[in-house]
């Protein structure tokens, strides 16, 4: 396990000419909400091999965002991540990394990960899951309204009309972006032409069977049928894959802007380290370097509440040494604690970390934690692997304020917090009162499809 110690540094902010250089690229697309003091960033992309990595990192160097959002999910991103580290889908080593440049597909994004990860910059996952998808998917297919072609049309004129030179909101241009790189219009181009290249088969079966009964008028009928058929497809894939998900890609941006906007005004924390992933829990050693005073500590979606019971099903390496190292610690079940705070974002990518498989971790939390009791822990195994997992009842106790000068990350790779004294309403209240408001600009870049533009 190693920590990621180097903080974030942000040039000033960007003169009219450098901004209006940026955005005269057709792939780069701008929104100043001004209302919100954010600064928002959009690069179309090519996900298969072509300038899209170069010119993601390029963006990325220039602009150094507080926040950058992927169009991808938790699972994508360690797919992506273990290629482009050498590590099949069971994390055994298959080959050496491989640069971005190098990957046939989602190279856009690994840049970008990559990217951050040097510059040291905050990332987000800004897109649902496949299944999501799929599933709203198969619930739009007799749905009428889903094939309506209008959001098509209207997305199509509007990426190749341009703006008009405005600097508050600049569009991406895909007319001009395929003129300078015909490379991304290939996925476009195998993604679309399915129904309309199934068109064209029927027309020419539709020709060929005039030949034999002179039913010309009956077979170009077919063939206008099939063609609308095909465009109503596309309508209903674009308004479902595309338009649905940029709504979702769209919240998920101002929700990553809202998060960099608590860490400016220090309402939350961020901390950055790497880790092994070990299948061989039990071997594994808990962690002896950990100081007497020390509070392990455990992240949660949502925050614990004083004398609320939440049931833990873990079985991640990380958290199974932490519960061990807890309840070594104490004889007494009631005296077994650690400490949870409510995580607000979270990203792990895979990394190579002394030639085995590994993660990137950046995690934002809130600094109001929770100090929780173990009342109950069941042994168990996982039903498909058989690796170990356990069951564990916790309750909420008293509220604490963690401070970053005070964490560090255990070898076993969970976030251990120093000098943790809990603190009541008043103190709470005071803590959460004393927040400062930071009036600096937040600036995020979020990479996407060409097509989201």
């Amino acid at each position: 396990m190693s920590v990621v110690p180097t903080p974030h540094q942000r040039p000033d902010l960007l003169t009219p000419g450098q901004l209006d250089e940026l955005v005269q690229s057709p792939h780069i697309g701008y929104v100043d909400r001004k209302s919100e003091s954010t600064d928002i960033f959009v690069i179309g992309t090519s996900h298969f091999r072509c300038n899209s990595a170069r010119e993601v990192t390029s963006l990325i160097e220039r602009v150094r965002p507080d926040g950058v959002v992927l169009e991808l999910d938790p699972e994508r991103v360690l797919r992506l991540t273990k290629l482009s580290q050498g590590f099949d889908e069971n994390g055994a080593r298959e080959g050496r990394s491989r640069d971005a440049e190098d990957i046939l597909y989602g190279a856009d994004f690994v840049a970008a990960i990559n990217a951050c990860q040097r510059l040291d910059v905050p990332l987000f996952l800004g897109d649902e899951y496949a299944r999501e998808t799929k599933r709203r998917l198969s619930e739009r297919l007799l749905n009428w309204e889903a094939y309506s072609p209008e959001p098509l049309v209207k997305a199509f004129f509007a990426s190749i009309s341009g703006d008009g030179g405005r600097r508050q909101k600049v569009r991406m241009n895909l007319l001009k972006t395929f003129a300078q790189d015909p490379q991304k219009l290939a996925p476009i181009a195998l993604t679309s032409s399915p129904p309309f290249l199934l068109a064209s088969a029927l027309a020419l079966f539709d020709n060929g069977a005039m030949a034999y009964d002179g039913s010309v008028i009956t077979n170009t009928v077919e063939t206008i049928a099939s063609i609308i058929a095909s465009f109503l497809v596309s309508s209903l894939l674009f308004n479902t894959v595309i338009a649905e998900r940029d709504e979702v890609l769209a919240a998920s941006t101002m929700y990553a802007s809202s998060v960099v906007r608590s860490l400016k005004d220090n309402a939350s924390i961020r901390q950055r380290w790497q880790f092994t992933v070990s299948q061989e829990k039990e071997e594994l050693a808990a962690d002896t370097n950990r100081k007497p005073d020390s509070l392990p500590l455990f992240t949660l979606k949502t925050p614990l509440k004083r004398a609320g019971v939440r049931n833990l099903n873990l079985f991640e390496p990380r958290w199974l040494k932490m519960i061990d190292q807890v309840t070594k610690e104490n004889d007494a079940l009631d005296a077994k604690t650690f400490g949870c705070v409510r995580c607000i974002n979270k990203f792990y990518s895979a990394i190579s970390v002394n030639g085995v498989e590994g993660r990137y971790a950046d995690v934002i939390f809130e600094r109001v934690g929770t100090l929780a009791t173990i009342k109950e822990l069941k042994e168990g195994k996982r039903l498909v692997s058989g690796d170990r997992r356990i069951s564990v009842s916790i309750e909420g106790g008293d509220s604490f304020v963690a401070d970053a000068s005070n964490l560090s990350v255990s070898e076993d790779g969970y976030m251990v917090a120093t000098n943790v004294t809990p603190v009541d309403s008043a103190g709470l209240n005071d803590v959460l009162s004393s927040k400062k408001v930071s009036t600096e600009s937040v600036r995020m870049v979020v990479v996407v499809g060409l097509l989201h533009g």
